[in-house]
């Protein structure tokens, strides 16, 4: 599942993951986080999300990235400022005063040209990824984390054999043994989707289907 995948499914208009209004959770669990109104925010696989402009509206300096230029044009279209065009490392970057997006396959953003960040909003990321992507997208979020960045990450749970990602199957179990040894994980979400996200049932799931949203914060992070 390469980038040339998701690149397809954009120009296709496959793009059944992509919801049309900010993720729902998303504004209560932000008042429970004590994350400061000038904070910086990374999202990884940022698709099109509306999440990244409400961010801004927070008063958030947001990084976006992803590998579709049809994404990047959306995103560019809704912002309220004007864009300056980069290329760097592989990348084209469209830069304006609040929103920057790179454009490119994550795994290989350079850290050394983002600034530190104080959150990374993985929403749905790690779980448009088949497990033998998973360690190299975890590595660099570990990667790009400075000593006081945290990591909101958004799962989904299942018997995987029921139903072929993505999004994909990824516990608490898996969780800890990508980001355990330096992350302390907590579980601030935890919802049953099966009845709201029939189509998954469609596809073979049958069982149970659990979303949850965890904070990871640095264990020497005191």
């Amino acid at each position: 599942m390469e980038t040339s995948y998701w690149q397809s499914r954009w120009q296709k208009g496959n793009t059944g993951w992509h919801m049309d209004t900010v993720y729902p959770p998303l504004p209560n669990l932000w008042n429970h986080l004590g994350i400061e109104s000038t904070a910086r925010i990374l999202v990884p696989l940022c698709g099109k999300s509306l999440d990244l402009q409400w961010f801004v509206d927070q008063g958030h300096t947001v990084t976006g990235v992803d590998v579709s230029q049809k994404a990047m044009c959306h995103i560019k279209q809704r912002h309220p400022e004007s864009f300056r065009r980069d290329n760097s490392h592989g990348f084209t970057i469209y830069c304006s005063k609040s929103l920057v997006l790179w454009k490119g396959d994550f795994t290989k953003l350079p850290a050394t040209e983002i600034p530190p960040q104080d959150l990374i909003y993985d929403k749905a990321s790690i779980i448009a990824l088949p497990a033998n992507m998973r360690q190299r997208h975890a590595d660099k979020l570990i990667e790009l984390c400075s000593p006081h960045t945290k990591i909101l990450m958004q799962t989904f749970e299942y018997e995987q054999q029921e139903m072929n990602g993505p999004p994909f199957s990824v516990d608490e179990q898996e969780l800890e043994k990508l980001f355990g040894n330096q992350f302390k994980l907590t579980c601030i979400h935890e919802q049953s989707k099966l009845e709201e996200l029939q189509r998954f049932q469609q596809r073979g799931l049958s069982s149970y289907l659990t979303e949850k949203v965890f904070i990871l914060t640095l264990s020497n992070s005191g």
